[in-house]
């Protein structure tokens, strides 16, 4: 049944009607199961136009069973990234570059990232087979991890038992690639080693040492994804852990005794005190409420109304002489969780007084022309001045205070109601405020006071420098001036003078080739750096300040050295020489081409290509080796000179070329040629006076190998004749020579099948040819010698180990030698052998046919004129 055809290569029409229609026809034939095929090949991505990935041909159609000479192959549709060659079935990469993150997203992670491709292979325009090929595209590490957010936030209580871990898995960092070339490991960067990072099961932060809000409240540092690849790539992002306060400080009174002074005629809701309790918690654990103790008179708190919020003490009723001149206010400062602070403040009502009182001052702390000057590292609580109120009675009719929120207070001094010490609150800082104005006020129902005080903040060395980031990255290409300026750092110093005078410095771990300007911070570099000797440089630059002592801090300097083109592709030796068999196999390796380049990226991306564009060979850039693209015959050519070039992909590129010479070896793939005698119906007469050993034919034959390949030995496999064994041949010379002497009884045509052979390895080879000798004194009669030749072939075989000399024409059922006919010699029936001779030509000539043919596997014929050499060989010999 004639097969029918299910695809035309011509067909028109839209894509999905010609997938359709081959789903259609396929469903509608039987196919062999072994033509369901499915190939698998493997290609790295980002892999540039033209890379070899597979040769179907190779891989499927050896499988087949067709004898088909013109195989075509068709995409089943058009591939973005992927082209296959009609001819040859060899796929490769189009210049359209694969990226495996956008073929295959993240969310594949672990699994093969394919393309999938059907091929229809064609037969002459005849469907043969539809081939599903896979391509696994292979990751490169071409993505650097990167994080959500830039910077990340964590909040840990202080009261974090050191060894407390506190997950971060909601914080990760994703990697486009895959695999090894993934996120592997994640790390803390971090000066103050306060914080660990935990990288084993669940990601977590670990509290290295013990914390404490009031100290610093907040940790800055760097969190770094480093993936699998060479070179592994990271990425970073900030980290802040905010220190949660927890209710561990209580509220503390400046002081435990206050005295305060009224006038009997002290107004309604006046002023009396107004105290304060600091608690150094923040928020809820920071709240403070006031109270009485429950131990104050009633009087007492009637006429002292106490704001429990503020601590505000305010005047609530009308003094007279009855009341009592002398109340004792007991006031608790009170936060949850904790025993309540107390002071004991004693409010003194002054009755029938007279008096204009009078504000002195007496400098404790250095003061020069009314100016009080107080170190920034003065402690809490120190005295800088003494107020005393001077008057006729001596007292202060009314309230005497600070104005406004700044960080002095007035303690009374040895109970005595005329005297207050001028007392700091807290730390004074000379970066927040380096002057204050004090403004001392004396409130009276008569008279209002005020004094002023100038107090100048002078500068210690408490502020180490600060550079304003923590590291400074650059990158800088190669092959740089001498002397060029990479970068400038810079920090500040909150102090003032020297004391904030910065000096910069390199640490100890900076190479000898960089150098920093010691006040401007400038960092340049003495020589041109080579990215191939190193590609990376990190130190430390530190910066000083000029206090006594001096204060420093350093900062971490990463540099990059960026690739130029400035390496030449090498190759391992500038001449190659390899040795291949002729016939050697379509795309099989010859050898492979070394060849590197220093430069790195497409710098150091090499493609190597044959300058002289042979068709013989070609380059497989994919891994690196030298391919036979076509047969090769060492009869043609014993030798093949080309050079290749390598091309880096720089701009502008470098190359390198390199000589290679492949030597075509010999294989036994040529059997002898007979030259002489030029065909099984030559002739040669051999006179009856011939004497014994003398040459009377010879056999010439050329063999076109070489070596033992071409090595010949000629033996006689058959023989036909009145005295088959008189002649013999030289095995190594082909010469026939006469090996008896010849008698009357001897004449006549004799048939030598002659084999000659080659000693090629591992299969000889070999080819036969008919000697014709005819023993007589003359040749009058040719036509009757013409007879004998085409009837006398009946051969005695030689007893050895030859191979039959006709083993063809046994296969295929043919004799290999006819019936012999006899001859008559007898003159007494002439008439009948003419009869007989006319008959069995006429016989004869149907049969030469047949035998020519037959002979045509037996040997390699000349192609020349037979009859022509024939006859002037057979001339020459008469």
């Amino acid at each position: 049944m004639e097969p029918k055809s299910i695809f035309c290569v011509e067909c028109s029409g839209s894509v999905l009607q010609k997938f359709l229609y081959i789903l259609l026809i396929l469903s509608c034939h039987n196919i062999p199961s072994y033509l369901a095929t499915e190939l698998e090949y493997k290609v790295l991505e980002n892999e540039d136009e033209g890379v070899f990935i597979g040769n179907i041909t190779n891989d499927i159609v050896s499988a087949l069973d067709t004898e088909c000479n013109s195989l075509a192959y068709r995409f089943m549709k058009e591939m973005e990234f992927f082209m296959l060659k009609n001819k040859s079935g060899e796929l490769y990469t189009t210049k359209q570059r694969i990226d495996r993150e956008t073929l295959c997203p993240v969310v594949f992670h672990g699994r093969p990232c394919t393309q999938e491709v059907n091929v229809v292979i064609l037969c002459a325009n005849q469907y043969l087979q539809m081939v599903k090929v896979k391509i696994v595209i292979l990751d490169v590490n071409d993505n650097t991890p990167y994080f959500e957010e830039e910077v990340l936030e964590l909040s840990i209580p202080e009261d974090a038992v050191v060894g407390t871990s506190f997950a971060i898995d909601y914080y990760f960092a994703t990697d486009k690639d895959a695999g090894e070339n993934g996120i592997q490991n994640y790390h803390l960067q971090s000066n103050e080693n306060v914080f660990g990072l935990k990288d084993e099961g669940t990601r977590s932060i670990v509290v290295l040492q013990s914390l404490d809000r009031e100290t610093k409240n907040l940790y800055e540092m760097k969190i770094m994804a480093v993936d699998g690849g060479t070179p592994p790539l990271t990425g970073t992002a900030t980290l802040l852990i905010n220190i949660q306060d927890i209710n561990d400080n209580c509220p503390l009174f400046n002081t435990s005794e206050m005295v305060v002074h009224i006038p009997e005629s002290i107004t309604f809701n006046s002023v009396v005190a107004h105290l304060q309790a600091v608690d150094a918690d923040l928020g809820p654990n920071a709240e403070i409420t006031y109270s009485y103790g429950n131990r104050i008179r009633d009087i007492s708190r009637k006429l002292f109304h106490l704001d429990s919020a503020t601590g505000l003490i305010t005047f609530s009723g009308n003094g007279s002489p009855e009341t009592l001149p002398e109340h004792k206010l007991t006031i608790l400062a009170n936060s949850p969780g904790c025993a309540p602070a107390i002071i004991q403040i004693t409010v003194i009502i002054l009755y029938g007084s007279n008096y204009n009182p009078k504000l002195e001052i007496s400098y404790i702390a250095n003061q020069a022309d009314g100016v009080i000057f107080l170190k920034e590292t003065t402690p809490e609580n120190t005295p800088v001045a003494l107020l005393e109120m001077t008057g006729r009675d001596h007292y202060l009719k009314g309230s005497l205070y600070v104005k406004g929120n700044i960080p002095f207070y007035l303690k009374p001094y040895e109970r005595s109601g005329n005297k207050h010490l001028l007392v700091t609150s807290r730390h004074l800082d000379y970066e927040l405020e380096n002057q204050y104005k004090i403004v001392i006020k004396a409130e009276d129902p008569r008279i209002t006071h005020e004094l002023a005080i100038c107090l100048q903040v002078t500068d210690e060395n408490d502020n180490s420098p600060q550079f304003h980031q923590s590291s400074f990255e650059i990158s800088v290409e190669e092959n740089n001036a001498p002397g060029a300026l990479l970068l400038k750092v810079f920090a500040t110093d909150a102090d003032s003078g020297q004391n904030g005078k910065v000096a910069y410095l390199l640490g100890s771990d900076a190479p000898t080739i960089f150098s920093i300007e010691t006040f401007t911070g400038v960092l340049t570099v003495s020589t041109s750096l080579d990215r191939e000797n190193e590609n990376l440089y990190t130190f430390t630059i530190t910066a000083v300040d000029h206090g006594t002592p001096p204060r420093k801090e350093s900062t971490i300097v990463i540099i990059h050295v960026l690739d130029q083109n400035d390496n030449i592709p090498t190759f391992l030796t500038d001449d190659y020489t390899f040795f291949i068999p002729e016939n050697f196999q379509s795309h099989g390796e010859i050898g492979v081409i070394n060849v590197t380049d220093l430069d790195a990226g497409l710098n150091g991306h090499v493609i190597v290509s044959i300058l002289n564009g042979s068709s013989i060979f070609l380059m497989d850039n994919t891994r690196g080796i030298l391919r036979c693209n076509s047969s090769v015959d060492r009869e043609k050519s014993t030798m093949h000179v080309f050079w290749l070039e390598a091309v880096d992909g720089g701009q502008p590129s470098l190359s390198a070329r390199a000589k290679i010479t492949v030597f075509v070896l010999d294989v036994n793939d040529n059997p002898p040629i007979v030259l002489l005698p030029q065909s099984n119906a030559s002739w040669l007469l051999v006179p009856p006076n011939t004497p014994q050993g003398a040459s009377v034919a010879e056999i010439y034959a050329v063999d076109y190998d070489t070596g033992i390949n071409a090595v010949m030995t000629y033996n006689i496999v058959g023989r036909n004749g009145p005295a088959p064994h008189i002649f013999g041949i030289n095995t190594a010379t082909g010469n026939i020579t006469l090996q008896e002497e010849l008698l009357h009884k001897d004449y006549g045509l004799y048939q030598l099948l002659v084999k000659v052979s080659d000693l090629g390895q591992p299969q000889p080879l070999h080819s036969t040819v008919m000697v014709n000798l005819f023993v007589n004194e003359t040749m009058s009669n040719k036509s009757y010698l013409e007879a004998l030749l085409h009837s006398q072939t009946l051969f005695t075989e030689e007893k050895q180990t030859e191979p039959n000399p006709c083993p063809l024409m046994q296969t295929l059922d043919f004799p290999c030698s006819p019936p012999v006919i006899p001859i008559a010699v007898t003159m007494i029936v002439v008439s009948v052998i003419f009869l007989t001779i006319a008959l069995y030509m006429l016989l004869s000539m149907k049969k030469k046919t047949k035998r020519k043919e037959l002979y045509k596997d037996a040997q390699i014929p000349l192609k020349i004129n037979l009859d022509y050499y024939t006859k002037d060989w057979n001339d020459a010999q008469l």
